[in-house]
């Protein structure tokens, strides 16, 4: 393990989850976002002291996984206010930028932690988005049993690509192919015997197709779905709803108008994007809620951040008690579930892909062509007056660099997208053709 991958480690009294059997486990997406998130520094200080301060039993979390910490000096603070409290700690480096803003806090020892990172994340040229240079990943980190004879947990972070609108910049299909790969790591580490949680602002809400994705192939259950199957209204039922009850009976996470930054939603767009999804077999949820939904004291008078935090408290089996087996959805959720993706896929590959990569190699060709006229005009042109000449080489220098850039994009970025595209739909075809084969076998 590299330097800078060292989990921190720290001497303190003997933590609680020795002696509890059940684990409290909080989600919070903090919106750390340098130069554009505000109070930034005042809601980040805040959110650790209230970690390491806990006013309650209940607020005295086992394990803490954060998204969005992409300021060393949140995270400096963050290490060092909450380092008797929780001995584990870990912040994972990734990307370009700033990283895939993902950290854990825990009581219980890590006992190995891995990074994998989303080869299908957004697009190099939305430099204005951030997602593709900060590294999107699913942050892998496994304990040791906190019971002895339980199983061990493998915890799964993550921050997911983000919609940015409708159509190709809803970035649907970056997403349903990252659902897929956070499904295929779940498969392995509930074969490998750990007890599977996944959590993190997964930007999708539950009736999406990353959601099916995470439910129907991964085998995952929505804690909050367990604990109140009477709970999970619709779009329509959520709009319909008072404020505090689209928090209290729909486990709302985001665009609340409760939240000080987003009072101007419309109430529809409320919603749940921030989850604990578990494998049900091993892991028991007793208690889910919204929590952070109170405001900092004036003068800031404001949300801990744009998104509520999910906390869920579970048990975990006994190692005697595992199910090696993976709990199979029926046949024809899969088959609907595979069908779905690799529509969504096909589409992109059929639409997006061609015009991404057709405009940025004319564009890279065209400007080869215009530098080399423009070179052979500067001849004539600076016999006219020599000031023509001059803008004539700022006029070339702007065409080198932007074709530059976009012949890059298109060679670089394009084909490396339209690539691991094709991986992800080869595995879902390989996947639907064994399921038909399987169903076939039965009949």
């Amino acid at each position: 393990m590299s330097k800078n991958q060292e989990i921190i480690r720290t001497t303190s009294l003997p933590s609680d989850t020795t002696k509890n059997q059940s684990i409290k486990l909080l989600t919070f997406n903090t919106w750390g976002l340098k130069f554009i998130s505000k109070h930034r520094k005042q809601r980040l200080k805040a959110i650790a002291d209230a970690f390491a301060n806990p006013t309650t039993k209940e607020e005295d979390y086992d394990i803490i996984a954060l998204q969005e910490i992409w300021c060393e000096e949140d995270w400096n603070y963050l290490n060092s206010i909450c380092s008797q409290r929780y001995p584990y700690r870990r912040n994972f480096k990734s990307g370009i930028i700033a990283g895939p803003g993902l950290a854990i806090l825990s009581k219980i020892p890590i006992e190995e932690t891995f990074l994998y990172r989303f080869p299908i994340n957004g697009r190099s040229s939305a430099f204005f988005r951030g997602d593709w240079y900060v590294g999107k990943s699913i942050a892998v980190t496994i304990f040791k049993s906190h019971q002895p004879n339980t199983l061990p947990i493998a915890l799964l972070n993550s921050h997911m690509h983000a919609p940015y609108g409708k159509g190709d910049s809803s970035y649907s299909t970056h997403r349903a192919c990252q659902a897929w790969d956070f499904a295929k790591f779940v498969r392995m580490l509930k074969k490998a015997g750990y007890a599977v949680i996944q959590v993190g602002d997964l930007n999708s809400k539950p009736d999406s197709l990353p959601y099916k994705i995470f439910t129907v192939e991964g085998g995952l259950k929505d804690s909050w779905n367990v604990l109140h199957p009477e709970k999970n209204p619709s779009v329509a039922e959520i709009s319909g709803m008072s404020l505090e009850d689209q928090i209290t009976y729909a486990g709302v996470t985001c665009n609340s108008r409760l939240n000080t930054w987003r009072t101007n939603r419309p109430i529809w767009e409320a919603c749940r994007l921030d989850y604990a999804l578990i494998d049900d077999i091993n892991v028991i949820p007793i208690k889910a809620k919204v929590q952070f939904t109170n405001l900092l004291p004036p003068p800031l008078s404001c949300s801990y951040s744009d998104h509520f935090a999910y906390f869920v408290e579970v048990n975990i089996n006994a190692a005697s008690q595992y199910v090696p087996l993976i709990k199979e959805s029926p046949p024809q959720e899969r088959e609907k579930v595979y069908k779905e993706l690799i529509a969504e896929i096909k589409h992109y590959r059929r639409i997006t892909i061609p015009f991404q990569a057709i405009w940025r190699k004319c564009h890279f060709l065209t400007s080869v062509a215009i530098v080399i006229g423009m070179h052979i005009g500067i001849v004539f042109v600076a016999d006219v007056a020599g000031w023509i000449s001059v803008l004539f080489l700022f006029a070339t220098t702007c065409v080198i660099i932007t074709g530059l850039l976009n012949g890059m994009i298109w060679y670089f970025g394009v084909r490396s997208e339209s690539r691991a595209l094709q991986e992800v739909q080869a595995e879902v075809e390989d996947a639907y053709v064994f399921l038909k084969e399987h169903l076939n076998e039965i009949e």
